[in-house]
């Protein structure tokens, strides 16, 4: 396993986005950035880690940056552009066999820590295959967002559909994979995690607004 620190799931409604925490756990400006590669080719892992880490600057990138700082500064544009530029950083774990895969969904769902996202293979004998390890996963965390690593050499399109069922929250894409492909997938799908959670999270504190309004007025009316 990889990385590092830890951010947010609590099972509630085991799987869902907007019960991934308790309602004091976290600020709605938390980013969970949580994702889990499952494959048993240990390049695989590399591949996709050094495709989704940010490159670490040189010695010299950082001399030239504060030159550029230095240079710059006063320029609105170049500060309007630093400010812009995204720092997009996420928290990367390995899996080598479906089973381990699930055991670590649960475990960081136990540990308020939930992966947002998965990199799936389908073949990874002797265990489990990809498709009955998402399955498995979505039996108990169906809001999770999970892209399919295959060379459609093992199930047709039609037969990992059949089994998955049609869902919004899979994806596809085939090896050997474009490296830009991998980054949009995993912006993409960290961000509509974290909007449906956030939008969930709004609608709970509503819907507990109104309860507690509801109580409030119940117990007014009994008091007269």
């Amino acid at each position: 396993m990889t990385q590092e620190p830890k951010q947010g799931s609590k099972q509630v409604n085991e799987g869902d986005p907007a019960q991934a925490s308790g309602p004091d756990q976290f600020e709605d400006t938390v980013f969970h950035n949580r994702i889990l590669i499952c494959d048993d080719n240990r390049d695989i892992h590399k591949d996709i880690q050094k495709i989704l880490s940010p490159v670490q600057p040189t010695e010299l990138d950082q001399e030239l940056r504060s030159f550029e700082d230095a240079l710059f500064s006063d320029d609105p544009a170049f500060t309007e552009k630093a400010k812009k530029t995204p720092d997009i950083r996420y928290r990367i774990d390995s899996a080598f066999q479906g089973k381990q895969a699930l055991e670590m969904v649960e475990k960081a769902a136990d540990d308020n820590d939930p992966y947002t996202l998965v990199f799936m293979d389908v073949r990874m004998p002797p265990g489990w295959d990809g498709i009955r390890t998402v399955d498995q996963i979505w039996r108990r965390f169906p809001f999770t967002e999970v892209v399919i690593v295959t060379a459609y050499s093992d199930y047709t399109w039609d037969e990992m559909v059949q089994k998955l069922g049609v869902n919004d929250k899979l994806l596809f894409i085939k090896k050997p994979f474009d490296s830009l492909e991998v980054k949009q997938l995993a912006l993409n799908l960290t961000t509509k995690w974290n909007t449906a959670y956030r939008a969930q999270r709004h609608v709970e504190q509503l819907q507990n607004d109104v309860h507690r309004r509801v109580e409030a007025l119940t117990k007014t009316l009994h008091g007269m």
